[in-house]
């Protein structure tokens, strides 16, 4: 069995399915009792972010009609409506967004309360502050939208007495209704119209909400990219919305952008509870479309082919959006609690669905889109309770399960059905120092990291296990992680001695994805991880050979004897292979060999030459970024702020910058006079004094103090005080953002000024790392560590 090699606490005990979510920034969100805690997986100890669920007033939806005290409670619809199990809402289930909508260009939190309610948060960036910012309640413009429609209904029953029936707030714990009280004769409140209890119920199960999920990034047909929110009910109905990446990013807080959420249209996809939604992308007769897989407490399943073109369309018509492709699994199976659906990469042609249910079992569902065939596997009783969690890995060669009662299994596909395999040992004895016993009973969700090398699992205490002086009030449920890196794909019967064999695989798959998927946000903390494991471990020969391979296999070479002999090419690399180099140089590589030189590690000879591989990929990176800005002010789409010094740069290294540098340079002098003028001497901001330009990264003013300011890592203009971005990789500031296309070129570009494309401004990405930039925020605050 593998062993964990950190854990981190939570406040209070998990009750839902998929109950932990790891985002594109490398943010964990454990949805835990009445609230959601975030955390950082490089720093479990450290700062934590919190979303708490407060108690709401219910939706206005209408008055029971009534002739009797309680004759409203002999009707079996009411039953739900009325009974209560927890005295507070809870987290039902939680959902991050892609990268780049929210104002920072982090990511969004959806959370569905048990409640029904379902609100979307972003992170206390400006704030300075643990708890998340709400930024849209989903609920209340679905009750508005609903009772714009008059919840679909052709007509409102009529009173036939006075007897009433009052909303009240109380304790509910399945919808937004809340507890009723029966009236006596007397006038109305709110003047809600009278309803039937049918008519209740059916508008109670409308907007309680049980299931919140994005879909990933869809291209519109403008520049902004969107996603899709879709919400599940109690009434089979799922809702969706859209949203779009903002026009501008902003870490200040006088010009956040709006984070708005556009009402699509919704389907009634089954007969009864939703309560399970996964999406996926797939490209079919050569454009990308959507996939969307919904579950029902019924037992049925169905996957639906979504329509991107008409997701942009301004109507509220959803047939036109969704179309069923296929009812893979009828009623009658189970209750379905987990789904996961995806489309490898290796097999763009096949749909491959996972669905795990209330009883326990898992089965496998594949669909061959290229001859038309479905195939279901039998059922996989590996579990005896529900299954409440499952995580593709490694491009789908390989599928992580857990379960209510606490067991964790690894299965990889053999044609069309699953086998299981040992999970991985925790070879690398990397083993944080933490006092969390291990003394779980169930485990409620699992997450895979964006490398694919780590495993997170939440699970609950045993509660008769725990100390009860010392433990018993304070552990309620723990995130615990585990090491994959080392997994297994192929059941051949290897043995523990061909772990490093695995690892190395693994690692290389993980930088390959990067480097294939350029949409794919650079997060790879787990790889540095892994490899710094490694290196502790005096495994430096290990890690070179692995990185030697990588850069070898990607410039095409049959074997390298030495990283020397790549020197000479490292000019073909494509930027995201660079960024790739200098964030694994930099904190694998350099930064070991700093931390360990009293021990002699590493040689000297051995640092000098990874010291000088940093300094060369700077340096292309360097050109290229001045390059794509000069292309870019040449064809109108980015400022001009900054071209005096990139000028000047180039002409104080005319020795060493590449010809397209040279010649793009010369371009921008027949611009117009008011634009090409060389600027007045830069002003420091604290003394007024001139700044002289002498290094790209930093620059003194001419006074006697000579303060020190940061330049602008993308334009080279002096910084302002104002806040600014920040490379948590680099430590460089940024003003202005760097052109997209220096983040998806494949090599140097061609020396042309002709280029009349559309150059935009990306998201604030580091021009030499490629992460995500951010505020720099106190140490006692949660911020990202994607590396």
């Amino acid at each position: 069995m593998a062993s964990r090699f950190q854990a981190a606490i939570l406040v209070s005990s998990p009750m839902c399915s998929n109950a932990i979510a790891w985002s594109d920034e490398n943010l964990i969100a454990a949805a835990s009792g009445h609230c959601v805690t975030i955390m950082n997986p490089a720093m479990p100890f450290g700062p934590k972010g919190l979303i708490t669920i407060l108690d709401i007033k219910p939706f206005p939806i209408g008055v029971i009609e009534s002739k009797g005290a309680c004759e409203y409670l002999d009707s079996g619809c009411m039953m739900p409506t009325c009974l209560s199990r927890e005295a507070r809402p809870c987290v039902r289930s939680i959902s991050w967004s892609p990268l780049g909508f929210a104002p920072n260009a982090g990511c969004l939190l959806a959370v569905c309360t048990t409640k029904g309610v379902v609100k979307v948060y972003r992170s206390p960036f400006c704030e300075f502050s643990a708890d998340w910012v709400e930024v849209m309640d989903i609920s209340e413009m679905l009750h508005t939208y609903f009772a714009k429609i008059r919840y679909g209904e052709a007509h409102f029953a009529s009173p036939e007495d006075s007897s009433q029936v009052n909303f009240e707030q109380g304790n509910h714990d399945d919808g937004p209704i809340a507890h009723l009280r029966i009236r006596s004769k007397g006038k109305r409140q709110n003047n809600s119209p009278f309803i039937s209890a049918e008519q209740y119920a059916r508008r109670s199960a409308m907007l309680s909400s049980l299931v919140a999920v994005w879909s990933p990034m869809l291209d519109g047909e403008s520049a902004r990219r969107f996603c899709v929110l879709a919400i599940g009910a109690k009434s089979g109905i799922i809702s969706f919305w859209r949203v779009h990446e903002p026009q501008c990013y902003s870490i200040t807080q006088g010009s956040n952008p709006a984070v708005v959420a556009s009402f699509i249209g919704f389907i009634q996809a089954h007969n009864s509870w939703i309560t399970a939604v996964s999406f996926s992308k797939i490209v079919f007769d050569g454009s990308p479309q959507l996939l969307l897989s919904t579950g029902s407490s019924d037992g049925s399943v169905k996957l639906w082919w979504v329509y991107i073109s008409d997701l942009l369309k301004s109507t509220e018509d959803s047939h036109a959006s969704f179309s069923l492709l296929k009812e893979v699994i009828s009623i009658g199976s189970g209750a379905c609690t987990v789904l996961s659906l995806l489309v490898p990469d290796t097999s763009p042609h096949k749909i491959i669905l996972a669905v795990g249910r209330g009883s326990g079992s898992l089965e496998l569902l594949t669909y061959d889109t290229s001859v038309g065939t479905f195939d279901v596997s039998g059922a996989h009783y590996a579990h005896n309770q529900a299954v409440t969690g499952l995580a593709w890995a490694f491009d789908g060669q390989c599928l992580y399960s857990c379960s209510q009662d606490n067991s964790l299994h690894s299965w990889i596909i053999k044609g069309y059905s699953l086998h299981e395999v040992p999970l991985p040992s925790n070879i690398l004895g990397v083993k944080m120092s933490t006092d969390v016993p291990n003394v779980s009973d169930a485990c409620f969700g699992i997450a895979v990291s964006p490398a694919n090398l780590v495993l997170a699992v939440v699970r609950r205490f045993d509660v008769n296990a725990l100390n009860p002086m010392y433990q018993k009030s304070s552990l309620k449920a723990v995130v615990e992680f585990f090491w994959i890196g080392g997994q297994k794909l192929q059941d051949d019967g290897a043995s523990d001695d061909e772990s490093l064999v695995c690892w190395g695989r693994n690692i290389l798959w993980s930088l390959n994805q990067y480097v294939h998927h350029l949409d794919k946000p650079l997060v790879v903390w787990d790889m540095i991880a892994a490899l710094s494991a490694f290196i502790k471990k005096s495994q430096v020969s290990y890690v070179e050979q692995i990185l030697v391979k990588w850069l070898t296999s990607s410039l095409g070479f049959e074997c390298a004897p030495s990283l020397e002999s790549v020197f000479p090419h490292v000019y073909r690399l494509s930027s995201r292979q660079l960024h790739l180099l200098n964030v694994i140089n930099r904190h694998v590589i350099l930064r070991e060999a700093k931390l360990n030189d009293d021990e002699h590690t590493f040689a000297r000879k051995d640092s000098k030459v990874w010291i000088t591989l940093l300094e060369m990929c700077e340096k292309h990176i360097r050109e290229r970024l001045v390059g794509c800005s000069f292309s870019a002010i040449l064809n109108g789409s980015l400022p001009h702020a900054g071209l005096a010094q990139m000028r000047l740069w180039v002409t104080k290294n005319d020795d060493k910058v590449q010809d397209y540098v040279k010649l793009l340079a010369s371009e921008v002098k027949r611009i117009k006079k008011r634009y090409v003028a060389e600027a007045e001497e830069e002003r420091c901001s604290y003394c007024s004094a001139g700044v002289p330009f002498e290094d790209t990264d930093l620059a003194y003013c001419r006074s006697v103090e000579r303060h020190k300011m940061a330049r602008c890592a993308v334009s080279m203009v002096v910084c302002p005080l104002s806040p600014l971005w920040f490379c948590v990789s680099c430590m460089r500031q940024v003003s202005n953002l760097a052109p997209e296309t220096l983040f998806t070129l494949l090599r140097y570009p061609a020396p042309s000024v002709d280029q009349k494309g559309e150059i935009i401004l990306s998201k604030p990405l580091c021009p030499f790392c490629g992460i995500l930039l951010q505020r720099l925020q106190p140490k006692f605050l949660l911020s990202t560590l994607p590396i």
